[in-house]
């Protein structure tokens, strides 16, 4: 068993620059702007409960995670707020990432709203990640999503949409 308990240390966004983490990992349930400890809360979610057990450093970690980002397909986008079917979705991400094989594990709230979409990283003999995998059958199996997927609008973005229409 390699995972620490190793406490999130909000450095490490400073260190790999905030700008890379809003572009790439962003977290979507806050504003960019507050670097509160809310702000915060969801790397360092992200980092107790998959980095710890990696046996990077917190700066290889996100650093892998940055390096690996899946670019968001336009369906998303366009059906922001609404329902997709999980096909399709797969189908988008496959191709905007140029996947051939490789497995876009999604991840869904109540089996119908997208939180999470996954792919797996080889890692090279220093522990770093180095190129896109084939998931395992065990990572495969965290995919819930059913037929149909809502992509779910944020609050952040609600407040946004409703701020705007009152000016």
């Amino acid at each position: 068993d390699s995972c620490t308990d190793e406490n999130f240390n909000p450095q490490t966004v400073v260190d790999l620059g905030p700008e890379r983490f809003n572009l790439f990992w962003p977290n979507v349930k806050s504003e960019e702007h507050d670097q509160s400890e809310v702000y915060h809360s969801f790397w360092e979610h992200e980092w107790t409960k998959h980095g710890t057990c990696t046996g990077l450093t917190q700066d290889e970690y996100f650093d892998t995670g940055l390096k690996h980002f899946l670019p968001t397909p336009d369906i998303v986008r366009e059906q922001y707020g609404q329902e997709v079917s999980k096909s399709d979705l797969q189908m988008a991400y496959r191709e905007e990432n140029k996947f051939l094989d490789d497995d876009v594990i999604l991840v869904c709230a109540g089996g119908k709203y997208l939180s999470e979409v996954r792919v797996c990283v080889a890692r090279e003999k220093n522990g770093s990640g180095s190129h896109r995998i084939a998931c395992i059958d065990k990572v495969k199996k965290e995919d819930n999503c059913h037929g149909q997927i809502i992509i779910p609008q944020f609050y952040v973005d609600s407040q946004a949409s409703v701020d705007a229409t009152h000016e």
